[in-house]
């Protein structure tokens, strides 16, 4: 395949020839762990499966152990993306993940989702014994732990895979063995965070404890989540849920332009006025940045949900937007992300980032109302 950034494309300006292979290769050939200096505090939660090296044991041969774990680890895998989570690593026969919208304290019913993610993962044994059982293979138990606090974020530069540092991921390793078999269990960090909101008492948290583990030398420090039992009281507890849902969906239909934050990258500072005039005329909020390096930190400083749009060209000095992209991703995995490119490469960027669709890459150069258009539909989602 002929890379788009080592031929520019016929007519293109000498800002696009000077762009070289040097700086692709450096964003992706090299097959390390980066940290990003960012920090911030989610909630993040690990699977483990009980015993599983007694249970592999009993099946013959490699293709079924392969199919083992794939029916466990599809399986939560769906449950986590359902309620918002995600997978950062499966690493043996554990799965981490964690919630990026937690970010923001304020956020409860991120929240509320680590909760509801964990005991649908407890409720979901039955089935996903059934399909084992199916495949003739084991059952599988299974612990959940959770916990809230600061994690240092890192990127993989060769695959763009997000990983997490920090003691509030090992707390949660460490309190993972107290669970009993499709359990979740979760720390007091997190613990004090729910205590604090309004669906609290919609959940039952029990305190529990092993003396000769160094996490539990003071009560009240790990609690196993559990469901309300009083099915009249969970009826209820649904109702409430569903009032809420809808109160957040009514106030998402009826946010306003001036409400939808966009952050433009362009270091063409005539292009970049452009396009801020037209889309502030729309009545959309605009920040601007030319100096890529610079928006980058401004991005990093801000909650990264604060944003719900980012506009970049692909091609700036000092950082290009194809690594902003990975930057931003590893922040706020939920950005919309458009990029600017006036090269025939579409083909090439999206065998580099899947996740990115061919409609959200826009080709240089682009009518202002096209672009505001894009903005529009963006906006009502």
């Amino acid at each position: 395949m002929t890379s788009e950034f080592s031929s520019p494309a016929p007519g293109n300006n000498n800002k696009e020839n000077d762009y070289k292979n040097e700086s692709f290769n450096q964003s992706f050939n090299n097959d390390q762990i980066t940290f990003i200096n960012y920090t911030h505090s989610y909630c993040v939660c690990i699977i483990d499966i009980v015993s599983s090296t007694d249970n592999t044991s009993k099946i013959i041969g490699s293709e079924q152990i392969r199919k083992y774990y794939s029916i466990f680890l599809n399986t939560m895998a769906s449950i986590i993306k359902t309620y918002n989570g995600k997978v950062i690593k499966n690493a043996g026969d554990c799965l981490i993940y964690y919630f990026p919208k937690t970010v923001n304290s304020s956020n409860l019913s991120s929240f509320q989702d680590v909760l509801d993610c964990g005991l649908a993962m407890v409720e979901a044994n039955h089935v996903l014994n059934s399909n084992l059982d199916k495949n003739r293979l084991p059952p599988i138990n299974y612990r959940i732990s959770g916990n809230y606090g600061k994690v240092e974020l890192a990127i993989s530069t060769n695959s763009n895979n997000v990983d997490l540092f920090g003691p509030t991921v090992n707390i949660c390793s460490k309190i993972n063995h107290l669970a009993s078999s499709n359990e979740m269990v979760i720390y007091k960090d997190l613990h004090d965070v729910l205590k604090k909101t309004s669906y609290y008492n919609d959940y039952g948290f029990i305190e529990i404890c092993d003396s000769n583990d160094k996490y539990c030398r003071f009560p009240s420090l790990i609690y196993s989540v559990q469901r309300i039992n009083n099915q009249n009281e969970q009826v209820e507890i649904d109702e409430k849920r569903k009032q809420r849902f809808e109160e957040m969906q009514q106030n998402k239909n009826n946010k306003s332009n001036s409400s939808f934050n966009i952050l433009l990258i362009d270091d063409d500072k005539d292009i970049l006025f452009t396009f801020v005039t037209i889309i502030e005329s729309a009545g959309y909020h605009v920040t601007s940045f030319s100096d890529p390096l610079q928006a980058l930190t401004h991005f990093s400083q801000m909650d990264p949900y604060h944003y719900d749009l980012v506009i970049m060209d692909i091609r700036m000095p000092g950082l290009n937007g194809i690594q902003l992209y990975s930057k931003f991703k590893v922040m706020n995995p939920d950005i919309k992300v458009f990029i600017l490119s006036a090269l025939d490469a579409i083909d090439e960027l999206l065998s580099i980032f899947p996740e990115i669709k061919s409609n959200d890459i826009l080709r240089k150069p682009i009518e202002p109302h096209a672009l505001l258009a894009k903005v529009k539909i963006v906006s009502r989602l």
